[in-house]
């Protein structure tokens, strides 16, 4: 475990002011709803008022620091490995398994926390507010509000407060899931926090992509330089040694393992292949194949099954689809392993890619074993009827 540095300072100022201001409004909101009797309802009234205009300040310059230098990036939402973040939460954090996401520079929350905050930003604090508002200026026309009741606006406002306080329990909660129970919290204090070395190669990808792509921004009118930087992205990614984009999730992968990679389009063209795909399917090269339909390396039967596969993977779903038969170029036949996965560029689905792992060898030494053991066994029924 090495500690990389991932929380800015003013990232770490604004979670830690926010925190401190909500913890005050429901604090002090529950008291002037008549629950206890900690600071008296004037004060409590007054605190609040005050709390409130700082956190609608603070509010105010989270949201110009964030467009500022791009970090509004990190709420985008997304519906890639959610399924699979939702499962490591309910199954997956009892039973000691890998987190599916990785914390990177455009990635430090996972799938539904991008949600959650979302929700939070766009709905919650924008209800808290408005609610806020209308409790301060209610029935003073001069001011331009006026209402008949507040018992909508107090509903609305104690609801919001409601999702900000259970917000608070599991977001304290996850900070305590990581591999200490105070090592999330540590690195919100310190802006450090430790990680693998597996996470830290692909941070370290995704910063020189992230650099890359804006230096990129700027040669837009010279085709030349942007080819260059293109190359120079594809070289450091490789050098790196670590999947660090939607491009290379699969091919850099098995770059150098022997296992075949495809990749078929959404009209179900081959629009890549390995040398080790090539070799498995007795072809001399990748160009033969790129550009034919994948039903060629099939037969009949086979292919229904696999496009069905094939249509999921175009759904957004990985297919593990087991051991099939493949026709190889000059008519026999082999046998591998299938993993398919939804292709994606630029946030869309623009068909499927995957692997292959040959058994051929696997399934002709069972076949041979088969036949030995029908043979032991007529040999020994024709000695048992001798007797």
């Amino acid at each position: 475990m090495k500690k990389v540095y991932i929380y800015k300072l003013f990232e770490r100022f604004w979670h830690w002011s926010q925190a401190l201001f909500i913890f005050i409004l429901i604090v002090t909101g529950f008291e002037i709803h008549s629950t206890y009797n900690l600071l008296g309802y004037e004060a409590a009234v007054k605190i609040h008022n005050l709390t409130a205009w700082a956190f609608l300040v603070l509010i105010i310059f989270a949201i110009f620091w964030h467009f500022s230098i791009g970090e509004w990036r990190q709420y985008i939402p997304t519906t890639q490995l959610i399924k699979a973040q939702i499962d490591y939460y309910v199954l997956g954090i009892f039973k000691g398994a890998s987190h599916p996401t990785k914390k990177l520079v455009y990635n430090k929350f996972n799938p539904l926390q991008r949600l959650i905050y979302l929700g939070l930003k766009i709905l919650v604090i924008p209800v808290q507010v408005i609610s806020g508002f209308l409790y301060l200026y209610f029935n003073y026309p001069i001011k331009g509000f006026e209402l008949e009741s507040l018992q909508l606006v107090a509903f609305f406002h104690t609801f919001g407060a409601f999702l900000l306080f259970s917000f608070i329990i599991a977001h304290i909660y996850l900070t305590t899931t990581g591999h200490k129970p105070l090592s999330s919290i540590k690195a919100m204090v310190t802006g450090w926090e430790e990680m693998d070395d597996e996470t830290i190669k692909e941070r370290l990808a995704n910063d020189i992509e992230i650099a890359l792509l804006k230096t990129k921004a700027q040669f837009k009118s010279a085709k030349d330089k942007s080819e260059f930087l293109d190359d120079a992205l594809v070289a450091a990614q490789k050098n790196v040694g670590a999947k660090s984009s939607e491009d290379f999730r699969f091919r850099d992968a098995i770059s150098s393992s022997g296992v075949g990679y495809f990749a078929i389009s959404k009209d179900g063209m081959f629009s890549e292949v390995n040398e080790a795909w090539a070799k498995l399917y007795n072809y001399n090269s990748p160009t033969e194949i790129v550009g034919k339909h994948y039903r060629l390396s099939r037969t009949e039967e086979d292919f229904h099954e696999l496009e069905k596969s094939v249509e999921k993977a175009l759904q957004g779903e990985t297919i593990k689809h087991g051991e099939v038969k493949r026709i190889c170029k000059d008519g026999s036949f082999g046998y591998h392993t299938l993993t398919i996965s939804p292709m994606i560029r630029n946030g869309k689905i623009t068909g499927v890619e995957g692997f292959i792992i040959d058994t051929t060898d696997k399934r002709l030494a069972e076949k041979e074993l088969l036949k030995k053991k029908i043979s032991v066994e007529a040999e020994l029924k024709k000695q048992k009827v001798e007797e």
